[in-house]
């Protein structure tokens, strides 16, 4: 419910997020976006912000120089866990989101924290980005290419499960999913600038493997909800609430590695060799999996009909000043052309290669290779036939990844199997070969080979549509999935230490800083331990680690699974050589082929970013042309004609077999750009919501899973009990009386005692016992009317003996 009153004071309010700042410390105004990943096992809300560009241009900020602060902080997750959620991981998940997380030292630091800015709705401040005082004394300056995105560690949140499993009750996804995540992005965002905020919603792995009618039924009822429970900024649903495909997926988090690693503004210190200063995205999710890469020259020229043009721009730095000319409103200094005040800004292109597999992420690739496991075992016990009809499988099925003496339950194309662990490494790789040489992908291909002493490397998915991997200039970073596995893995490295000191503490954290370089034949050798350790062992290893780092028992068991999968992936899947044992064709030991990160100089990895900064890249440059058509006098004719070589393309994208269907970073063409912003004033009244006032809460799978059956059986109770009350105290009497009738004669056999009936001899004792009826309705479970009581006496003597063997009384010794 909407409401125009003044913000209400709740006793939860310190559960709430301080909002953001709304001006920087030179009086530059904040733009803000909410960018909602949905992912197939959880939702997770980032709010990013920037100078406002139009302020910037209006007061000459010189925007490539600004101060050197911290950069993104996503590191704490605070999260909302539902009860008797399962607990996965999404598509991006770190271990530490799987429920509520509030760090001590955080609320510690946001209370001492000074806010010189004022925040609220109606007061001018600063940002307080930079929370190390000497920093202020002494600020240092830093060049930047492009717009600057900032975050706060608070200004994220996670809540499980996934919007996809609202498909059966899709009205629902508003009150138990969005409206926490619209909590968050309220308390973060400055109120007075809701109504200019654009909020996105992009759905990934999880609802494409949905039904298009499901799908449009939950982005239907996301899109109702927002903007009837919120004053954010929706122009459109459709391009603001939609599933997203996996190469759009693979590009924002191309862009968001990237420049957490300094690639785009510092291209000069990531130099590769061949002009080249990027970094390849590999993403392990749990439906699908992206692999994003900007290949070498060679290989752009022959796949340049299947590679995704990507356009920025670098944001506008002051021209030096030239008095002599300086009221001519374009000058060229030098190879810079000059508009005003400012040189134009240099636009940069990339032509990278993007694929979402989909089905090969950790958990689809799991139910993958238990659903081989479940076809080797129907077929070599001739059960084939039978396999549409059964249900359950009552002898377990061996799985030589699951550790020995552990058990798992799965439901597998709808059978249920037992799945009992053998502990056994290489048929372990075996088993998840056919994963890959079985797929789509791989058919035809004659380069998929299983491990074998002869071969280390094969390229299953890698068809000739794909661009090669040139290893001496494209490095990698993988995420997600990739370092969740393997620091897990390597977390159990020297285990064994702690137990011949008897020492309880991790010491495996000595080598935790192995887990960011791929070393293939350290992660082989730890997975090959892994994987032939029996279950107890397993436990008995984890039990030694600290309470905060033992994994659960699920995520214990398949341990094992993922490190292989990942080895299989890598080496038989894409073709990546043995890093740490073949001798890799780079010469330059600046650069990793294979990185494996969390978090990049405290900033936490998310596709959301790079979203985000073609958003705000699109919005920098659209607010210079409007500084350049404002400072040339340009006619409306001009700016549509492009007669103006100082008119700069909007950043975006496109793929290059469909040239035409161009992808703006911020509002697509033909939907209004965000509102312009104006200075709060006091006295206004600002919509708010309910869900700004609640406090966090847990919900169960009972608020998501529709219940149409509790309501069917509810409804034929009640009715019932009015039909009870409709038959008076006779008939409720009556019909008790046949229903302990009924029981007791199901129950009498079962005692081993044979039930007589007493009947009239003669017409009198027949008389007499008329006013007796219902004493002689029944005796001992046998009605009247199972018995001739009325017997025809004018008969033969010779039908006497058929009327007393009719009344005769059987003996319990009788057989």
């Amino acid at each position: 419910m909407v409401s125009l009153e003044p913000r209400k004071k709740d006793k939860n309010k310190s559960k709430f997020v301080k909002p953001g700042p709304i001006y920087s410390e030179d009086g530059i105004p904040y733009d803000y976006i909410i960018i909602i990943d949905s992912g197939s096992k959880g939702s997770r809300v980032f709010v990013y912000n920037w100078l406002n560009p139009a302020a910037a241009l209006n007061k000459t900020l010189d925007m490539s120089v600004v101060l050197k602060k911290p950069n993104l902080n996503l590191i704490k997750r605070y999260s909302v866990a539902r009860e008797e959620a399962e607990i996965e991981e999404s598509d991006t998940d770190t271990e530490d989101e799987s429920e509520i997380e509030i760090d001590e030292e955080d609320v510690e630091s946001e209370t001492e924290e000074k806010d010189n800015s004022k925040s609220k709705d109606n007061g001018k401040g600063a940002a307080v980005e930079n929370k190390d005082k000497s920093s202020k004394k002494n600020p240092k300056t830093i060049p930047i290419r492009f717009p600057k995105i900032q975050s706060k560690k608070k200004w994220h949140q996670k809540v499980k499960p996934g919007i996809s499993s609202f498909n059966l009750s899709p009205q629902k996804i508003g009150n138990y999913h969005l409206k926490h995540l619209l909590q968050l992005a309220s308390s973060v965002v400055p109120k007075s600038q809701h109504y200019r905020t654009p909020i996105f919603l992009h759905s990934t792995a999880g609802m494409r493997l949905l039904t298009p009618t499901e799908q449009t039924s939950i982005l239907n009822n996301i899109c109702s909800y927002i903007t009837n429970n919120s004053d954010f900024y929706i122009p459109e649903c459709a391009s603001h609430i939609n599933v997203i495909d996996g190469d759009f997926e693979g590009i924002y988090g191309w862009l968001s590695i990237n420049s957490l690693k300094g690639a785009f503004d510092n291209p000069e210190q990531h130099d590769h060799g061949k002009s080249h200063s990027t970094y390849g995205l590999l993403d392990m999710g749990g439906a699908s999996t992206q692999v994003v890469f900007q290949p070498n020259n060679t290989e752009i020229k022959e796949h340049q009909n299947n590679l995704f043009k990507i356009t920025l721009a670098q944001v506008p730095h002051l021209a030096p000043v030239d008095s002599a000319n300086a009221a001519d409103p374009v000058q060229q200094r030098g190879d810079e052309p000059v508009v005003g005040k400012y040189s134009l800004p240099q636009p940069a292109e990339f032509n990278v290669f993007s694929d979402s597999f989909l089905g090969f992420g950790m958990y689809q690739a799991h139910n993958r290779y238990l659903a081989t496991l479940l076809s080797s075992y129907l077929e070599e016990n001739n059960m084939n036939e039978q396999n549409r009809v059964i249900k359950k499988i009552s002898t377990p099925v061996p799985d030589p990844c699951l550790p020995k003496g552990y058990m798992s339950v799965s439901n597998v194309e709808e059978i249920s199997v037992d799945f009992t662990g053998e502990s056994n490494f290489q048929k372990c790789l075996e088993g998840i070969f056919p994963v890959l040489s079985k797929s789509s992908a791989s058919e035809n291909m004659g380069n998929c080979k299983q491990f074998s002493d002869e071969i280390q490397a094969s390229s299953c998915l890698l068809k000739d549509s794909i661009p090669a991997f040139d290893f001496e200039v494209n490095h990698f970073v993988g995420v997600s999935g990739y370092w969740e596995a393997i620091s897990n893995l390597l977390s159990y490295e020297n285990i064994n230490d702690i137990r011949e000191d008897g020492n309880k503490g991790d010491k495996s954290n000595k080598n935790n800083d192995k887990s960011d370089t791929y070393d293939y034949k350290v992660i082989y050798e730890q997975t090959s331990k892994i994987c032939s350790k029996d279950w107890s062992s397993l436990f008995e290893m984890n039990k030694r680690k600290p309470e905060n780092k033992q994994l659960t028992e699920t995520d214990l068991s398949e341990l094992c699974f993922k490190s292989s999968w990942i080895l299989n992936f890598l080496h038989l899947g894409l073709g990546f050589p043995r890093l740490g044992i073949d001798e890799m064709p780079t010469k330059n030991d600046q650069f990793k082929s294979l990185e494996l990160v969390e978090d990049i100089d405290g900033s936490s990895f998310s596709w959301t970013l790079g979203r985000a900064i073609l958003y705000s890249n699109d919005e920098y440059v659209q607010a210079f042309n409007n500084y350049t058509i404002k400072t040339l006098q340009l006619s409306e004719e001009d700016v549509e004609n492009s007669k103006s070589e100082y008119i700069m393309k909007r950043p975006g994208f496109y793929h290059s077999a469909s040239a035409s269907v161009y992808h703006f970073g911020a509002e697509q063409n033909g939907i209004s750009p965000r509102p312009q912003f104006i200075a709060p004033r006091d006295g206004i009244k600002y919509p708010h919501y309910d869900y700004e006032y609640e406090a966090e809460s847990s919900e169960s799978k009972w608020d998501i899973e529709p219940h149409r059956w509790y309501g069917i059986i509810i409804f034929l109770g009640l009715l019932g009990f009015i039909v009870w009350l409709m038959v008076g105290r006779s008939g409720r009497s009556l019909i008790l009386d046949r229903a302990k009738n009924r029981v007791r004669r199901m129950v009498s056999p079962l005692f081993g005692r044979s039930s007589y009936v007493a009947v009239p001899l003669d017409e009198e004792h027949e008389i007499s016992a008329a006013g007796r009826s219902s004493d002689l309705d029944l005796e001992n479970g046998y009605e009247l009317d199972d018995i001739d009581s009325t017997p025809d006496f004018k008969t033969s003597n010779s039908s006497s003996d058929e009327v007393e063997a009719q009344f005769r009384i059987d003996s319990d010794d009788e057989d």
